[in-house]
């Protein structure tokens, strides 16, 4: 997320001030990002309008803790740590900074992760105005009600493993009809990225694209057969509401 910011412009170096628990990695990262760092919470928000918790939910605590009383009014708290709760958070750091609540993907890494996020109460105009534009930063954003964070979760936060899950597998199809393994992987991952940019490319729905590519009586058409018979949709569904209930019964 920083590289992000910072190639994009959203953020220059002298915006950003870090606080990281291991000095050794607060160091490389500050060092690596030219930005500056601090060891306390307290005074890496010192008159911030954003901070960012880009914490593992279990040590979130201690962080939010420092985070009381830190926050000036008017300052935004993104909060990116899984399963936290907008109420949980709001109950920690008290009423002074609009929180808002991001689930992003893997894929900001590559700048093409979806952001969905939900903001609270407080300068929600201001506040929604920021977020988007650093989350723009890495990828599309979409703003949802925070009731859909759960789905949310389970289709896009855990959904890029689905689709590493069928590319091994069409992989591995591959390398038992024949093709050597460096051929069957380079088939399996090009294929998944062309179908992806075709749909964003196009703007074409799905199943326009799946129709268009099954001709009658064709091999495509022969395979679609063939993962209806298996009850494709219905694993598929079953996948996404099983990652939603954890994500539910993951939160706080």
């Amino acid at each position: 997320m920083l590289s992000a910011w910072l190639d994009s412009g959203a953020m220059a170096q002298s915006d950003i001030v870090i606080s990281e628990k291991d000095e050794v990695r607060r160091g490389e990262v500050a060092g690596r990002y030219g930005v500056a760092q601090t060891e306390t919470v307290a005074a890496a928000t010192a008159g911030s309008r954003v901070v960012v918790l880009a914490v593992k939910p279990q040590d979130s605590e201690p962080v939010l803790g420092e985070l009381a009383g830190a926050l000036e009014a008017g300052a935004t708290l993104v909060s990116i740590a899984a399963g936290l709760t907008i109420a949980y958070i709001r109950d920690k750091v008290g009423a002074a900074p609009t929180v808002v609540r991001v689930m992003p993907n893997m894929a900001a890494q590559v700048r093409a992760s979806v952001s969905a996020f939900s903001v609270d109460a407080g300068e929600k105009s201001a506040a929604r105005e920021r977020v988007v534009d650093l989350l723009s930063a890495f990828g599309q954003t979409v703003e949802v009600d925070e009731g859909l964070m759960n789905i949310v979760t389970a289709v896009s936060g855990s959904g890029p493993a689905y689709f590493f899950l069928m590319v091994e597998a069409l992989e591995e199809a591959g390398v038992i009809g024949g093709l050597d393994r460096a051929t069957a992987s380079m088939l399996a991952r090009e294929t998944l990225w062309g179908a992806a940019k075709v749909l964003q490319e196009t703007g074409r729905r799905a199943g326009e694209l799946r129709e268009a590519v099954s001709s009658p009586g064709g091999t495509t058409l022969a395979a679609l057969r063939e993962f209806e018979r298996s009850g494709f949709d219905d694993m598929m569904r079953a996948a996404v509401e099983a990652a939603s209930k954890r994500a539910g019964e993951l939160a706080r």
